[in-house]
């Protein structure tokens, strides 16, 4: 079977070939995944409707973040990466392109105007709170050190030496920046209502309890992080709303049959 030429996905008009599919597993299993081969081939569709085409700089940034990320800094290094993988560099270009796209597209679709609305309707989804936390197996013991916190012990010592979250333990509970929905809405109503240095809890999750030192609290602001962010859900959106609209085979199932 000439894997150059039979077709494993096609929308519209784009084609991924069985080769262009075992070259990805080859480079990143991630990019093998059926979701974002269909995203990838979704974008260079909605790209050349629109005119839009691969900035040479950018597409040529990618690479070198590839490579760099791969650790192919020489020629002959990345030619023996290609080899390996049954790839020439055009290849990796082709299966890099769709980032490139995709970044492009979302500038294109999504306005400031759009994202700024967004972020006044659900700002609080972006605030986040610094908190560390103590994780104990039982009740009284989690209230004992609540005592002995009220009588001025250091918490994060408290965290290294009794804490049984193997995770944080160590760093004397420090879980770091978190978001509303990275806690039961129970305890994030509670964090990010309280002030910096408050001692909460205890918590019960999952027959643990835990306390929660608020270390910090950092309203949402629409920096360039945030705003990227936002974009990118966006976009998401309007790329799944588009490819509704496209004729997609996946002839990869049908491979074999007959």
């Amino acid at each position: 079977m000439d894997t150059a030429t039979v077709i494993a996905f096609r929308i519209d008009h784009k084609t991924m070939t069985l080769k262009q599919l075992l070259q990805r597993l080859r480079v990143d299993a991630s990019s093998a995944a059926m979701s974002r081969c269909k995203d990838d081939l979704t974008t260079e569709c909605w790209a050349e409707t629109l005119g839009l085409a691969a900035d040479t700089a950018e597409l040529q940034s990618v690479v070198t973040r590839f490579r760099r990320e791969n650790g192919l800094f020489t020629a002959a290094q990345a030619a023996e990466w290609l080899e390996s993988r049954g790839m020439a560099l055009n290849d990796l270009v082709d299966l890099l392109r769709p980032q490139v796209l995709r970044e492009a597209l979302a500038r294109h679709v999504v306005s400031a105007d759009e994202i700024r609305r967004h972020f006044l309707e659900f700002a609080h989804e972006y605030d986040r709170a610094e908190i560390s936390t103590i994780v104990m197996g039982e009740y009284g013991a989690a209230q004992e050190l609540l005592f002995r916190l009220e009588e001025g012990s250091d918490f994060h010592a408290l965290a290294r030496e009794y804490s049984s979250d193997a995770a944080t333990a160590k760093s004397g509970g420090y879980v770091g920046p978190i978001s509303r929905t990275d806690l039961e809405p129970e305890i994030a109503a509670a964090v990010f209502n309280a002030t910096e240095g408050t001692v909460l809890g205890p918590f019960e999750r999952r027959r643990d309890y835990s306390l929660i030192l608020v270390e910090g609290l950092y309203p949402a602001e629409l920096n360039e992080a945030v705003g990227a962010s936002i974009r990118e859900k966006l976009f998401q959106y309007e790329l799944e709303a588009y490819r509704r609209t496209l004729d997609i085979h996946e002839d990869l199932w049908s491979i074999g049959e007959g």
